[in-house]
């Protein structure tokens, strides 16, 4: 009989195959421990993403206090529902967009540049820590408002933030004293930009002179949004680039295809984001009973999308566990669906985009340091700490 719980030392070690025995015997799964149910097919999530009417995100999306039915410890985007959630989104999305995208361009490929020319010489790099945290703090700085010269401090406090320890369910104590001081640290920000009349081409600038139904927006407010925004544009995108380079390295003859053709890079990036996606779940709260696949979802219980489960469901994508670049995929989950699609995917992928070009350009040919490589198995979040490549 099949089992799903998400501390499962089998999830945390091998989460896909544990997710194909689910899709193929208990596609919409009931976690008797959180009295929560967890869906494992792709259809079923889209459809979840798109539902407004019988699901909320009043108590967050993920983590203990999530399952437990706690209200979120944070206002976020991803804590707020309708209306509300999307007046304010659509006068954020201006710093987030395709337009900001583009523009950002000239400076992140500098960026790359000069990170990958700092380690020339000592003829490696690590892909997540020393290039692909480094390319997308830089981002989240400039989008958010941020001074570059803290970039290596909000890199360590959001990997603190994401830190796990064995026999440790779900964030250390260390993790909320990192969540504590990345709220202390924007709220400083935050205040000081009020004082200087607000204003500004960024999202600090924004919130800082915005108003809802509950009045101006405090800076404590302010630093739960942007907290966020930080986290999600920093650590789970690098894990992405970190496992794209590893499954190009995997197959070769990939790899040497992008490199003679630099514009196979954007399906390619679709592709790996589909295959390896960090997020392994995050969830809503019934606010109305419903039934998915003759199971009742009562109200008031939690339900959890299992994003990489859904994104290698064989009823949607053919052999999915196969890794193909030249595969075209007009769905996939990483970026969600819906009311609460992830904001940063027009950033997300200008930096993988950016960032794979300029590898591929300047070392055809790295090698993967495996045996130096560290691999996080949490409950949230998988994939390399670590992943030292060659620069040759």
């Amino acid at each position: 009989m099949v089992e799903y719980d998400p501390y499962m030392p089998e999830v945390l070690e091998d989460p896909n195959s544990v997710y194909a025995r689910m899709r193929a015997e208990a596609p919409v799964y009931y976690v008797e421990r959180f009295d929560a149910w967890a869906l494992f097919g792709f259809e079923d999530i889209w459809a979840g993403h798109e539902d407004t009417r019988h699901y909320s995100v009043k108590n967050g999306t993920s983590d203990l206090a999530f399952l437990d039915r706690e209200p979120s410890a944070m206002e976020t985007l991803a804590s707020v529902d309708p209306p509300a959630h999307d007046a304010l989104r659509k006068e954020v999305f201006r710093y987030f967009g395709p337009s900001a995208a583009r523009a950002l361009e000239p400076r992140v490929r500098g960026w790359i540049r000069d990170c990958l020319d700092a380690h020339r010489g000592g003829g490696k790099i690590d892909a997540v820590r020393d290039l692909g945290q480094q390319i997308a703090v830089r981002v989240a700085c400039a989008v958010n408002g941020f001074p570059l010269e803290d970039a290596d401090y909000l890199v360590d406090l959001v990997s603190r933030f994401f830190g796990r320890e064995e026999g440790t369910e779900g964030m250390t104590e260390d993790g909320y004293a990192a969540r504590k001081q990345t709220w202390d640290y924007i709220e400083g920000l935050a205040q000081e930009r009020m004082k200087a009349g607000g204003g500004g081409e960024d999202a600090l600038g924004l919130l800082s002179s915005y108003s809802d139904a509950q009045g101006p927006y405090t800076a404590e407010r302010i630093a739960q949004h942007l907290t966020l925004l930080l986290i999600g544009a920093t650590e789970t995108f690098p894990k992405v680039f970190a496992t794209g380079l590893l499954r190009l390295w995997e197959h070769p003859e990939q790899r040497r295809e992008l490199v003679e053709k630099p514009a196979l890079v954007d399906d390619a990036l679709t592709e790996i984001l589909r295959y390896d996606m960090p997020t392994q779940w995050l969830g809503r709260t019934t606010i109305e009973a419903h039934e998915i696949r003759g199971h009742e979802i009562r109200e008031g219980q939690p339900v959890m999308f299992v994003y990489p489960s859904g994104n290698r469901d064989p009823e949607v994508f053919e052999a999915p566990d196969r890794f193909d670049i030249h595969r075209k995929s007009p769905r996939i989950l990483s970026f969600g669906q819906g009311t609460h699609r992830c904001l940063g995917s027009f950033m997300a992928r200008m930096e993988g985009r950016m960032l794979f070009e300029e590898v591929l350009r300047e070392f055809p040919d790295y090698e993967v340091l495996l045996d130096e490589s560290e691999r996080l198995r949490t409950e949230f979040v998988q994939g390399f700490a670590h992943l030292p490549i060659t620069l040759s």
